[in-house]
Order: structure tokens, then sequence, then C-alpha cells
């Protein structure tokens, strides 16, 4: 009997030791629970980025346009023989790179046959000469004895006919004089303008047939550069080269530049006109200009064959702005600052773009400032300090 009540009292112990655990983690948990400490949460404020503005002024603008090409004659001619006879003189300038000047005597032909062919021609005028006017005094005495009856139709008609047989042989005569004079000076080879020789092929003593090759030659006083230029360049020409391929009241100005010579080099040039076709090649147009004015300021001569940098002057178009091509973004929009230093995008329409700059013709107003700094991530909103 005393044994099982022991039993029973040892189980209730241990079912009691449990519970009264748990009972006291129980309290514990609550008295943890309703004391613990409250997180006080704050909203930390975003830090403004640094950024270079650019306040926008809309204006008249200047437009350029920029190419490159070589230097090329704009006058170039192949000195031909129009008469055969053998070289016996040939100018120092005759010779590949040689300068001359107009009227300058580059080759010399013997001249001894066609001095015979004038004299002889000269000779035969003279006879001609005599011969008509014998032929006019007899046609005039036939007349005076036809008037007085004294002299049939038929001999004045033939009186006639030997005038008009005399005047034939007269101008033929002087017809001869003149082309054995021509072909007298032919013998002379002079320079047609201020130049450079290309190419020469004779030498002293040769003797030259007709439509021989004796030289290339080209005009140093007018060059010219062919340029190639985007079909949508044009419109920042003047509209004439647009419309009808040629300049307007006045050829727009251009600057040719070079690194020559151990310097860098410019010369002043016209542009012409367009050649009118779009290359199926490249799908470039070509404009030509000319330079007239080959010697510079330094006085260094343009040469042929020279690569050349070109900036063409355009029109000026109203209410433009010029913006570097950071600024811009690249669904062509751009980051306007309000006046509460805040950043937000603007759509505007890119007028002309190049390698450094932008030209905005819409979406931007004067007075309003703009971000030139190139920032990779950018909210709507977004605070930005400016700096100088």
């Amino acid at each position: 009997m005393n044994d099982g009540t022991s039993g029973k009292r040892s189980a209730i112990k241990r079912l009691l030791v449990p519970l009264l655990i748990l009972a006291f983690s129980a309290v514990i948990f609550v008295v943890l629970v309703n004391n613990q400490p409250t997180l006080k949460t704050t909203v930390k404020e975003p830090v403004p980025v640094a950024v270079r503005a650019l306040d926008i002024n809309l204006a008249p603008m200047q437009l350029s346009v920029s190419s490159e090409g070589n230097v090329q004659p704009s006058v170039e001619t192949k000195l031909v023989a129009q008469v055969a006879g053998e070289v016996i003189e040939i100018s120092s300038s005759l010779v590949a790179g040689g300068d001359f000047s107009k009227g300058d005597v580059l080759l010399k032909l013997d001249p001894r046959d066609y001095e015979i062919a004038l004299a002889r021609s000269q000779a035969a005028l003279s006879r001609a000469q005599a011969e008509q006017r014998y032929a006019a005094e007899e046609t005039g005495r036939i007349k005076s004895l036809y008037g007085e009856e004294l002299a049939s139709i038929a001999q004045l008609q033939s009186a006639e006919r030997l005038l008009a047989i005399a005047n034939a042989a007269l101008d033929d005569a002087s017809a001869a004089v003149k082309r054995a004079t021509v072909d007298l000076e032919r013998t002379f080879f002079t320079a047609p303008f201020n130049g450079r020789v290309r190419a020469e092929n004779v030498d002293i003593g040769q003797f030259l047939s007709q439509g021989a090759m004796i030289a290339t030659l080209y005009d140093t006083d007018r060059l010219q550069v062919r340029l190639p230029l985007a079909d949508a360049q044009l419109a920042y020409l003047d509209p004439s080269y647009a419309q009808t391929g040629l300049a307007g009241e006045e050829p727009a100005d251009v600057v040719l530049t070079a690194d020559y010579a151990g310097d860098t080099q410019s010369w002043s040039a016209k542009l012409l006109r367009t050649e009118g076709d779009i290359s199926t090649k490249s799908r470039f147009l070509h404009v030509i200009v000319e330079v007239t004015e080959t010697l510079n300021s330094n006085g260094v001569q343009l040469p042929v064959g020279l690569f050349v940098d070109a900036v063409i002057t355009g029109r000026t178009v109203d209410n433009l702005v010029s913006v570097p091509r950071t600024a811009l973004r690249p669904d062509n929009s751009v980051m306007v600052i309000d006046d509460s230093n805040q950043l937000h995008f603007r759509e505007v329409t890119v007028f002309k773009l190049s390698d450094s700059d932008a030209l905005i013709s819409e979406g931007l107003a004067s007075g309003e400032r703009i971000s030139i700094s190139p920032l990779q991530f950018v909210v709507e909103g977004m605070p930005v300090t400016v700096i100088d």
C-alpha cells in the first residue's frame, strides 16, 4: 500500500516539473514582449549630385559644314604639236614640276620650212592682187564700151567672169598667207596661263609630228577641291545649292587647312557648285570648291594633291542653341534644372549633330538651365548642386 502511494507521488512530481518550467518560461516571454524597446525610424534626405549647368540663350547662329578632299587643278591641258618639225629649243621650265608664267615660250620648232611657205604665199598674194586689179580695170573698160555700143554683151560677160575668178584667187591667196602665218606662229609654244608642268615627253633635236603630245600643264592660279557631302548637309547651306546646284548671289566662303611644311596652313576658297549626281556607291553628293588665291598669307603656295580639311560657311538660322554632346541623352532629351535645383527630363529637337556639339531648335527656352554633366543614373526630380 505504501509502495503504491509513493509511486503515484513520484509520477506527479515528474509531471509537475515540466509544467512548472513551461509556466515560468511563458511568464518570462510575456514580460519580455511587453517590455521590448521601441525602434525609431528616420527618413534619410537624399544627397544632391554635383553637376555643371548651361544657361540657355536662343539666338541666330551661322551654320557650317565640314568635309575633306584633295586639291586638284581647275584647268589642266595637254600641250600638243599643231605643226610638225624638229625641236630646236626647250625652256628650262619645261620639266616635271617646272613653273612658268603666261606667255613664256616653252618650246621652239625649226621655223625655216614655215618661213619659206609664208614667203611663197605672200608672193602668190601679190600676184593675185595684180590679177584682180587688172580684171577690175578691164571690166570697167568693157562696161564703158558696152554703154557706147562699142562692145558686145558677150565681151562684158566674159570680163565680169574673169573679174570674179580674180577675186576668188585673191581670197584664196589671202587665206594661204593667213594659214602660213598661223603655222609659223605655231612653231613657238607659249604658255596659255601661269602654271606648272605635270609631265613632259620631249627632247632637243626630236622631230615632232603633228598631233604629238609634248607635255601636261595645269593652271596654278585656279585650283579646286572636290568635297563629299551627305545630302542632309545641303540643308545647312544656302538653299540655291540644293535647288539649282549653283551658288546664289555670292558663293559660300570656305576655309581649307592642312599640315604642310611642318606647320598648319590655311587658304581661302569659294563654293561654286555641286556635281548634281549622288554617288550610287558612297551615297554622297560632291561639291566643287575653287581656290583663286593659291598663295596664302604666309607666302605658301597651295600644292596640287594636298589633302585638306574644309569648313564651309552655311546659312544663318534663328532660335538655335548649341549644347555639348554630353548633355544630350540617347532618346534626344536633356535634363532641365528647375528653380529648386531638381532635374527634369525634357525631349528636344536636334537640328544638327556633330562630334562635340548638338544644335537644338525646339524644346528649350531662353533663361532655362540644363545639366551638361554626364550622369549615369538619373531619376525624375533628382536634386542636384550646380557648380561652376
